[in-house]
């Protein structure tokens, strides 16, 4: 089965338990979004024709981009990649970004899942994980 994994790198706060490469630095989301549809088409031909089933945004907090920037990420997905018609997409998302407007442009988008990033339902333990 082959499918997608796009890294999203930002996020509002570094965690000190994450082993994932994320910055706090959002200026230049424009930029990464920019490099990422470019690298997609250096890429497509490693698929080798086949179809994609998964498509996965990972993170750090993809749900920091904007739905423009998430746009243009699909746009590219699709122009070089066969994508399957049922395939799975996911989005990692924080709850406090997850706005109805934000959560049916997802869905336009092509979005049929989401797997929000919760460490705790303690307070107590959300302040010990920073």
């Amino acid at each position: 089965m082959a499918g997608l994994y796009l890294h999203i790198p930002f996020c509002k706060s570094k965690c000190v338990y994450c082993g994932f490469y994320s910055t706090v630095n959002q200026k230049d989301m424009d930029k990464y979004v920019r490099f990422l549809t470019k690298e997609m088409a250096l890429r497509s031909r490693e698929t080798n024709g086949g179809t994609i089933k998964t498509v996965y945004f990972g993170g750090g907090t993809p749900s920091l981009l904007q739905i423009s920037q998430l746009q243009q990420i699909t746009t590219a997905i699709k122009q070089h990649f066969s994508i399957e018609e049922n395939a799975e997409m996911t989005i990692e998302a924080n709850p406090e970004q997850l706005t109805k407007d934000y959560c049916l442009n997802l869905k336009t988008l092509g979005f049929n899942r989401i797997s929000i990033g919760i460490q705790s339902f303690h307070d107590e333990i959300l302040q010990f994980l920073g």
